[in-house]
């Protein structure tokens, strides 16, 4: 995922980053269609769709799991058509699919381990031995409702969040 110039730095601070060029699509399985769901997406991206809280990777693509039955499908945009329209002739009759990119902020935390900071203001447990990489989590963040996850790799941490709030939340980012 690319991500914006824009990064917050500072010394002893992770570096934080807006990822600008990706697009997010919301697909949530239509009823008793998720065995026909996963056989699609394990054939259009090679990866089966999470079924617990936890973020998959395949070339090109991130899928998060955004509750029971329902993922978040991230993909650089680049110079691709539209990737949206795509995913909706893919998953028709199968999933309810909402392009969500607009309306969503995605920030990186790149950070193997989470500051102290982090820690102390997040409303899950981060130890390495609760929250490892690839898991995934939905919570509230000084009062904003956010979906974070460990990216595979453990190099850092995602966060996503209304966009009407990102602001407010990048403030709060930066004082982590």
């Amino acid at each position: 995922m690319s991500e914006s110039a824009q990064s917050l730095t500072a010394k002893n601070r992770p570096v934080i980053s807006e990822l600008t060029d990706v697009s997010v699509t919301h697909l949530a399985a239509r009823r008793e269609m998720r065995t026909s769901l996963d056989d699609v997406a394990r054939s259009t991206f090679g990866v089966a769709l999470p079924a617990t809280p936890r973020v998959v990777e395949a070339p090109g693509v991130m899928i998060v799991w955004a509750g029971p039955d329902q993922w978040l499908v991230m993909q650089q945009r680049g110079d691709k058509a539209d990737i949206f329209a795509e995913l909706a002739k893919t998953f028709n009759g199968l999933a309810s699919v909402v392009d969500v990119s607009d309306s969503r902020a995605i920030f990186r935390v790149a950070a193997s381990r989470p500051s102290d900071a982090l820690v102390r203001s997040m409303g899950i447990d981060l130890d390495d031995s609760v929250f490892r990489p690839g898991d995934v989590a939905i919570t509230h963040v000084s009062h904003l409702g956010v979906m974070v996850w460990r990216l595979p790799d453990a190099t850092g941490y995602d966060f996503a969040c209304p966009r009407t709030y990102s602001r407010d939340f990048l403030d709060w980012l930066g004082k982590i």
